[in-house]
């Protein structure tokens, strides 16, 4: 029986857990975090003004779902999204979704979904150190030193290590020293983010069907995102410079009440006080850009999720690519008939592709969503009209694609390109 230490039991980690112990091999997740299914655990327990919504589209919900996990218990853990809603000139401008496979995307509670993870994975037999600090990772000897709660050392040593342990991976960090010629670039925006939380969200006018986006302004000051999560509330995720007048290091209450005023002017005074509030209460959280040249270390080790392929959530990509990482982990395992050696590289040669054009996407569309203009709703009309007229030469309507198919994303990145292309031959015309 092969034996898997996967530092990190987040949503990649939990659900590449779930995949290898139905592979039948013993599994041990090194967690930070305390247990999310223990009377103590609460949401508290995540990174501070991390995004408590996130968003779940057929990419994740088929990675999902291919793990065992049944339908009705996902859906338990979030709402369908039929469309997106984009913020001009303080209205709403409502973009409506087509599912292409009959699947909806889900606005998810984050701490629903890995509570039924981690509930899974427990079933399956994964055994998780919670509360553990990962010292450090033995990449020749396949081992990992761990720190428990109680200060104790203990000594992992197995078949394989996973870093599914995030941006700032302890075994990324380890590949690193090891590796001869192991290429790393981490790029900070000069934006980052906290989450806010308002209940009540149907009595604010929010509906729970929709994506809302809050583009930036002409100083490229703000952009947001707000998404309904199950319990009838809704989750901001605002982003603002580190800093300036206007940012994230703002303290000033009158700078911060004329923010709100401004921006979230049609909510009562007293949720605008909340929403004030929290933002001084929360630390703010980091938008980066990892990218690693190799994904494994011979037949030891391998990074997914994060580790390996962190970005800014401008695209909101993240966590699906993260969980399609485990899936496509696995049909390589059974593929290579569980070969290690054969396995990790070829994960490398696949996901590689796919992270790099994830990530310049989520970059472009910065782009959009920093202006999101009228003209930004005409290209959508026009591609779909071309589309509709000239399928075989047009391409289809990308962000459908990205939200209701799982088409790989070098693809959809062709597809960018050439409707860009065929944009501004329209224009010409």
């Amino acid at each position: 029986m092969h034996k898997a230490i996967i530092v990190g039991g987040g949503l990649a980690g939990s659900l590449t857990a779930i995949y290898l112990a139905r592979h039948g091999y013993d599994v041990r997740v090194i967690e930070k975090r305390r247990n999310p299914l223990s009377n103590s655990a609460s949401s508290l327990d995540m990174p501070p003004s991390r995004a408590i919504g996130v968003t779940m589209n057929v990419r994740g919900i088929k990675a999902v779902l291919k793990a065992g996990i049944a339908p009705r218990e996902l859906e338990q853990c979030g709402e369908p999204i039929a469309g997106m809603a984009f913020s001009i000139g303080g209205k709403y401008k409502i973009r409506e979704l087509t599912p292409l496979e009959g699947i909806s995307p889900l606005s998810l509670n984050r701490l629903a979904f890995q509570k039924l993870l981690n509930t899974h994975a427990t079933h399956h037999g994964v055994k998780y150190d919670f509360e553990c600090r990962c010292l450090s990772v033995d990449l020749e000897k396949k081992s990992v030193l761990v720190q428990a709660k109680d200060g104790k050392v203990h000594h992992h040593p197995g078949d394989l290590v996973i870093g599914a342990d995030g941006a700032h991976s302890a075994v990324r960090q380890s590949m690193q020293s090891n590796s001869r010629r192991f290429e790393f670039k981490q790029t900070f925006f000069r934006h980052g983010y906290k989450t806010l939380v308002l209940s009540n969200a149907a009595e604010l006018g929010y509906r729970k069907d929709l994506l809302y986006f809050f583009g930036m302004d002409s100083k490229g000051l703000f952009a947001g995102r707000a998404a309904t999560i199950p319990g009838d509330s809704i989750s901001f995720a605002l982003c603002l410079p580190y800093a300036g007048p206007l940012s994230l290091a703002t303290t000033d209450g009158d700078t911060l009440r004329g923010f709100f005023d401004h921006y979230f002017g049609g909510l009562p005074l007293a949720r605008r006080r909340e929403m004030l509030e929290q933002f001084m209460a929360l630390p703010s959280n980091d938008l980066v850009n990892v990218r690693s040249s190799t994904f494994h270390f011979r037949g030891n080790a391998l990074l997914l999720g994060d580790a390996a392929h962190a970005t800014a959530p401008f695209l909101g990509q993240g966590m699906n690519m993260a969980l399609e990482d485990a899936y496509v982990l696995s049909t390589l395992l059974d593929r290579h008939a569980h070969d290690l050696d054969a396995t990790l590289p070829e994960f490398t040669r696949l996901r590689k592709v796919q992270a790099d054009a994830m990530q310049d996407m989520s970059i472009a569309n910065y782009e959009v969503l920093s202006n999101p203009r009228f003209i930004f709703f005409l290209r959508v009309q026009y591609a779909r009209y071309m589309h509709q007229k000239f399928p075989r030469l047009y391409p289809p309507d990308m962000t459908e694609q990205l939200y209701f198919d799982s088409v790989p994303y070098d693809e959809l990145q062709r597809i960018q390109r050439k409707q860009n292309v065929w944009y501004r031959l329209g224009r010409m015309n």
